[in-house]
């Protein structure tokens, strides 16, 4: 067997500092407006730990991404409309109150360039995802915005878990055993 390249400055899988679930204080780094292909709009918003024990996780974890295109990772994707047509969602109708509430004298006017730097509380949970390993793994990631004071004491949201029957079909959908070549 060859070495793969890279393999020497990779870093193994497991090794990655992970952030607890729970509340913390934070900073709007880069907000983008996007649409589904299905016209449905939301907020990439990128952020920052700003205070505390994991105060600049998200840079830190950039700075020591050495792939050859460093991806940010904290990300929480928005969805502006609610589930029915023509009303708002809640989280973002929360998100963007949560941001006001923070910044002494902001007000929002619908210009999302007007969130960056910017603080806000953000509260994580704990979400299962099938990797692209096919396996069932579990992440931490935002799950709704309160006040930048109130973060560190917010009520941290139940595990999120896949179905067994979004697991069965993810295992479906993968090779057997009995189609490899060997």
């Amino acid at each position: 067997m060859k070495k793969p390249q890279g393999y020497d400055e990779t870093q193994a899988y497991g090794e990655y500092e992970t952030l607890p679930v729970g509340g913390y204080k934070c900073v709007i780094k880069k907000v983008v407006e996007e649409e589904t292909t299905n016209g449905k709009k939301y907020l990439k918003v990128g952020f920052d730990i700003a205070e505390g024990e994991y105060k600049d996780f998200y840079q830190k974890k950039f700075e020591n991404d050495n792939r050859d295109n460093p991806k940010w990772s904290g990300i929480w994707t928005v969805f502006e409309e609610g589930y029915e047509p023509n009303t708002t969602n809640p989280k973002f109708k929360g998100f963007i109150t949560s941001v006001e509430t923070s910044n002494e004298g902001f007000k929002f006017n619908f210009k999302e360039e007007e969130l960056v730097n910017k603080k806000v509380g953000l509260v994580f949970r704990e979400e299962e995802f099938i990797g692209t390993d096919g396996q069932v793994h579990t992440g931490i990631k935002p799950y709704y915005a309160v006040s930048y004071e109130k973060a560190e004491e917010a009520k941290i949201p139940n595990k999120k878990e896949l179905s067994d029957n979004q697991i069965d079909k993810a295992f479906d959908s993968k090779i057997e055993d009995e189609d490899l070549p060997f």
